[in-house]
């Protein structure tokens, strides 16, 4: 996937390796070491990681990616889960395409997760757009510093 000069991402680009895969395309992520199925989403969140990591210095080490848990009987899968060095939950991430809007109900689904696992920062992105909430009440304009 080649980023298209309308789609104005809030991440910078950058050098990312795909790989052709039996006619499908899969991206590497750094985090895991793993080629992933290269999907909209999944562009959105590698350049999020990306921007997280190698832009604002986020430690790799201290993040989960699709990290399982319970909600309301039913398994969920985080699509970016970041720690604090004591274990606890600092910043949960939730990677939608950039043609999915952004709205109420992108903010319910993050915010059933965040009755399990008490982030600090919750955070909704398409690439095109980031919604950054602290304590789940305060709107930031910008990615907060790592501790």
């Amino acid at each position: 996937m080649i980023t298209s000069p309308e789609l104005n991402l809030v991440f910078p680009a950058y050098s990312h390796k795909v790989k052709k895969k039996e006619g499908k395309l899969y991206i590497f992520e750094e985090i895991t070491k793993k080629y992933r199925l290269l999907t909209p989403e999944e562009w959105v969140r590698q350049h999020c990681l990306h921007y997280l990591v190698n832009e604002l210095n986020y430690p790799a080490s201290l993040f989960q990616i699709e990290g399982s848990m319970k909600v309301d009987q039913f398994n969920r899968r985080t699509d970016i889960r970041l720690f604090k060095n004591s274990g606890e939950v600092f910043m949960l991430i939730e990677c939608k395409a950039p043609h999915v809007e952004l709205n109420l109900s992108t903010l319910q689904q993050i915010s059933q997760y965040q009755k399990i696992q008490k982030a600090e920062y919750l955070v909704i992105t398409n690439g095109l757009t980031n919604i950054i909430l602290h304590h789940s009440t305060e709107i930031l304009t910008e990615f907060p510093s790592y501790l």
